[in-house]
């Protein structure tokens, strides 16, 4: 009888086994992660920061393009902080601009003018601007000796959450200045409650004249 030896009988229990570079399982699961990958960088309403310092922001799917420049080298902190506050202002403002934008077209009765977020964008572009600012003036007023933080819960935001929300709030307080939020009073009497309180009455008149 011829022996085998323990080198054959390896060699013979991993014939036909498939390497692993053939396994179709890896390959999917490199495919998938590829997918996924490609999935979030081409996600809308983030922040797309180029090497020129130009930013394309989306809200609302809407593409904005922002190129900020930072202050002259000379300007003090006073300055810098004058165009700090100046900045949070034009934030209010644009606030107060998508306001009445979102007010006009809820009041609107005519059925043919629709709501498109072109109306927005003036008002959208110019609160994406101060917030930029806003970015660039605190560090560096903070490095040239003064003293300037990011104020709020919108502020520390990332810039597009925080001009999304923005626009959002917006729109919640005209929502909330003409009612459409507001619960509706049901002035109508329920007769299920009428009924029962005539039961009870009823009921107690019954019990009375049984024990006087």
């Amino acid at each position: 009888m011829k022996r085998t030896s323990v080198r054959e009988v390896f060699a013979w229990l991993n014939k036909g086994k498939p390497s692993p570079a053939d396994n179709p399982m890896d390959n999917l699961t490199e495919s998938e992660s590829d997918a996924i990958g490609k999935a979030v960088l081409s996600r809308p309403n983030v922040t797309v920061i180029s090497a020129n310092g130009s930013q394309k922001i989306y809200i609302r799917d809407v593409e904005y393009n922002l190129r900020v420049s930072k202050p002259a080298h000379g300007v003090g902190v006073s300055e810098l902080k004058r165009s700090l506050d100046r900045n949070r202002e034009m934030l209010t403002s644009n606030h107060d601009k998508m306001m009445e934008i979102y007010r006009r077209f809820k009041t609107n009765s005519d059925p043919l003018v629709m709501e498109h977020e072109g109306a927005y964008r003036t008002a959208t572009k110019n609160a994406l601007v101060a917030r930029a600012n806003i970015d660039v003036l605190i560090p560096l007023i903070n490095i040239k000796g003064g003293d300037a933080e990011y104020e709020g819960d919108e502020e520390g935001l990332p810039i597009e959450e925080h001009i999304a929300q923005l626009r959002d709030d917006a729109e919640d307080m005209v929502d909330w200045e003409l009612g459409f939020d507001a619960p509706v009073e049901d002035s109508s009497v329920n007769m299920q409650s009428v009924f029962i309180a005539g039961l009870i009455v009823v009921l107690v008149v019954m019990l009375l004249k049984t024990f006087l």
